[in-house]
């Protein structure tokens, strides 16, 4: 436990370090430049997160437990893995150039900003190293350069809207943290070990490693998807100044969502763990963990609905009217994407990887359905109902595809206020015993040089 609350103190600093910062920065650029060109750009964060999503092959999860599974084979596992996401970030990104270059050549904005993000799917295959870190139970290795270097940049763009700057600008500096960002936990990483790169490569581990991540690459791929394909089809039926107003909403709906992520990356180790040596511990970790994601999501949707309408207006100001009443709709999204990354976690500790696949397809077809009716007649509203239903008929779908049924017990057991708060009072006894050990920690460590 004490391993767990300390990665994700690591990964919630991270986490609340961008929903402060980077909510206020992104919400100035979005003033200054506007709705519409704050659409355009969305649109092109939108396509290059899909086509990243297909880059990634699924690799983020299967590395970690491989790494921990096989620590002999290091060398090879992170050469292998990085090789096969620059290859897939290139070709990617080719892909998403074309695409917009025939759609989109009336407006050579859109071309601009998917060639400058574009590059970000390249540069996102260094995330490799962050898998090596996760594995270790040592994610402050990436947390404190990456933590630093976005607060830095958030500092830069606050500088160059009061010097005016032009959409492109912005668009420059994101691609500009992201590359130093790598370069700084490369360098890192590096001082560490010695890694023979080119001689570390193996086609037998690549075809190992795709063999066990394909259905998670188009899990991933689908996930991503059906989270972006609907700003896509804003820009499509619609008009980026809808884009706009719908992506400031869903900007804040979707930071509550770093939550169970967060605790989905620092629980997966201790899972397989607690799996592989006390099965009772281990399902009971998951019951709940799905409880106490159920009450959690359920308190930030309700408190955000009331919230709504003034938040947008002070982040946003009068140029997006629209904004809050999207984001009333959006919020409760909240609540199947907090159980949904439980029972996905619990399925990739059983490799029941299919099951996600089956699950995120059915989401697509529902999201992409209703946005096809929704979106010409109520715009961004209509994407925040799809976007709901989708979520909550994913949610439905994995517990249905549950061959253990374990998932409809834990389930059934998830309202329980009785076991919601003996669940709280661990939580709340864990984080203080953690907390006293930190303070015990710093007042014992001898200060050196």
């Amino acid at each position: 436990m004490h391993k767990i609350l300390k990665n994700s103190s690591w990964l919630l600093i991270d986490k609340f370090a961008r929903l402060l910062f980077g909510l206020v920065t992104m919400a100035l650029i979005a003033r200054h430049i506007g709705p519409e060109a704050f659409g355009i750009w969305n649109f092109s964060i939108a396509l290059t997160a899909i086509a990243g999503g297909l880059a990634v092959l699924g690799l983020d999860r299967i590395v970690v437990k491989e790494l921990m599974s096989l620590p002999e084979k290091q060398d090879s596992i992170i050469s292998t893995a990085l090789t096969m996401r620059i290859a897939a970030g290139m070709l990617s990104f080719l892909v998403c150039t074309v695409i917009v270059g025939i759609t989109k050549q009336r407006t050579p904005l859109y071309l601009l900003c998917i060639i400058i993000t574009g590059m970000n799917i390249v540069l996102q295959s260094f995330d490799v190293f962050d898998y090596y870190y996760q594995a270790q139970n040592e994610v402050q290795q990436v947390i404190i350069p990456k933590v630093s270097v976005f607060i830095i940049f958030c500092a830069v763009k606050l500088i160059f809207i009061s010097l005016d700057g032009s959409l492109a600008t912005f668009v420059w500096l994101s691609f500009a943290e992201l590359l130093i960002t790598y370069l700084v936990i490369l360098t890192f990483y590096l001082r560490k070990h010695t890694i023979n790169f080119f001689a570390s490569i193996s086609i037998e581990e690549a075809r190992r490693l795709i063999r066990y991540s394909w259905p998670l690459m188009f899990t991933g791929f689908l996930v991503v998807l059906y989270m972006k394909s609907d700003q896509l089809m804003l820009d499509t039926f619609g008009n980026p100044v809808q884009l706009g107003e719908y992506v400031a909403a869903t900007r804040i709906s979707e930071l509550w969502y770093t939550i169970p992520t967060v605790f989905a990356t620092a629980l997966l180790p201790g899972l397989i763990k607690k799996k592989q040596t006390d099965l009772s511990k281990y399902y009971h970790t998951i019951e709940k963990w799905l409880r106490l994601s159920f009450y959690v999501s359920m308190l930030i949707a309700l408190m955000m609905s009331f919230m709504a309408g003034k938040l947008t207006g002070i982040l946003y100001g009068a140029q997006y009217p629209h904004s809050g009443f999207i984001l009333t709709i959006h919020i409760w999204a909240n609540i199947p994407v907090f159980l949904c990354v439980v029972i996905m976690q619990y399925q990739i500790v059983e490799g029941a990887y299919k099951a996600n696949l089956y699950a995120t397809v059915a989401g697509i077809i529902m999201n992409t359905g209703i946005n096809v009716l929704l979106i010409p007649s109520m715009g961004g509203v209509g994407a925040a109902i799809a976007t709901v239903a989708s979520y909550v008929s994913v949610c439905i779908t994995l517990i249905l595809l549950d061959k253990s049924r374990k998932v409809i017990t834990f389930a059934k057991k998830m309202p329980n206020p009785v076991l919601a708060l003996a669940d709280i009072k661990e939580v709340l006894n864990s984080v203080r015993t953690f907390t006293e050990s930190v303070f015990v920690l710093i007042r014992e460590k001898p200060i050196t040089k």
